[in-house]
C-alpha cells in the first residue's frame, strides 16, 4: 500500500511538472480565445511561469497578463494558475485553468475604468468604473457555459446630472445567456427612479428606467430613450447591428 501511494504521488508529480512546463503560447492558442475576440502580440514562457503581452480584447489594447503555477491547487483539483492582469484600463487577478477549447476561472476580481461615451453617444465623455468580484466562469470555445460573480458600476451616478437626475451606483451579478457573458444590474435613486440594466460582453445591452420624475423625461427622450408604457428604455446595439434582449 505504501509503495502504491508513493508511486501515485510520484506519477502525479511528474504529470504536474510536465503540464506546468507546456509552452504558454501553445496553451493560449489551443484554448480558443482568438475565436472570442481576444488577441495578443506575444506569449512567452511556460504555464509554470509565463506572460502574455500586447493583449487586445475586441480590438482594444488591454495590457498584459502574468501567470504563476500553484502546485497545491493543482493537486486539489482547482484552477492552478494565478493570473495577474494590468493594463491601461485597469487591473485584476484570478485563478484559472486552460484546456483544449476552454478555460475555468475562479476567485476573479477586477477594476476597469472606461469612457462612458464609448458605451453610447447618449452618454457624455466621462471616466467611470466597473468592479468585478468573486468571479467564477466556465468558458468553452463556442461561448460561456456558466458564470457567477458580483458586479458594480458608478457609470450612471457620474453621468446622471446631464439628465437632471442623481442616479445611484448599480449593483448586480454575472451570468451566461445563450453562450454570452452577461452583466445584470439594478438600482434605485433617492427620487424613486427604478433602474435596470443588462450588458453583453460581445456588445449590446438594454437600460430601463421607470417611476421617473416628470422633470427628467424630456431629457431622456432627447437622448434617445423611448417611452414603452411608462418605462424609459435605451437599447445599445451590438457590433453585428442587433439590439440585444
Amino acid at each position: 500500500m505504501r509503495r502504491l501511494l508513493l508511486s501515485t504521488v510520484f506519477a502525479g508529480t511528474l504529470v504536474g511538472v510536465a503540464v506546468a512546463n507546456v509552452p504558454l503560447a501553445f496553451v493560449a492558442k489551443k484554448a480558443g480565445f482568438s475565436d472570442r475576440g481576444v488577441a495578443w502580440q506575444q506569449a512567452r514562457g511556460t504555464i509554470w511561469h509565463g506572460q502574455i503581452i500586447g493583449l487586445k480584447v475586441q480590438g482594444e489594447p488591454s495590457g498584459s497578463i502574468e501567470g504563476e503555477f500553484n502546485p497545491v491547487r493543482f493537486f486539489q483539483g482547482q484552477p492552478a494558475h494565478h493570473l495577474v492582469w494590468s493594463g491601461p484600463s485597469g487591473h485584476g487577478s484570478a485563478f484559472a485553468s486552460l484546456s483544449d477549447g476552454g478555460a475555468r476561472i475562479k476567485d476573479g476580481q477586477a477594476v476597469i475604468t472606461f469612457d462612458a461615451s464609448r458605451i453610447s453617444a447618449a452618454f457624455p465623455a466621462r471616466d467611470v468604473s466597473l468592479r468585478l468580484s468573486h468571479v467564477s466562469m466556465d468558458l468553452e470555445r463556442d461561448g460561456c457555459r456558466t458564470a457567477e460573480g458580483d458586479v458594480a458600476t458608478d457609470a450612471l451616478a457620474h453621468i446622471s446630472a446631464v439628465y437632471g437626475a442623481s442616479w445611484p451606483e448599480l449593483t448586480g451579478f454575472l451570468s451566461c445567456e445563450e453562450g454570452e457573458l452577461v452583466m445584470s444590474l439594478t438600482g434605485k435613486a433617492a427620487d424613486g427612479t427604478q433602474i435596470a440594466a443588462k450588458a453583453f460582453l460581445q456588445g449590446g445591452g438594454r437600460l430601463e428606467l421607470w417611476d421617473v420624475p416628470d422633470s427628467q423625461t424630456n431629457a431622456l427622450l432627447l437622448a434617445g430613450f423611448t417611452n414603452e408604457a411608462g418605462k424609459y428604455v435605451y437599447l445599445q446595439q451590438s457590433p453585428g447591428g442587433e439590439a440585444n434582449r
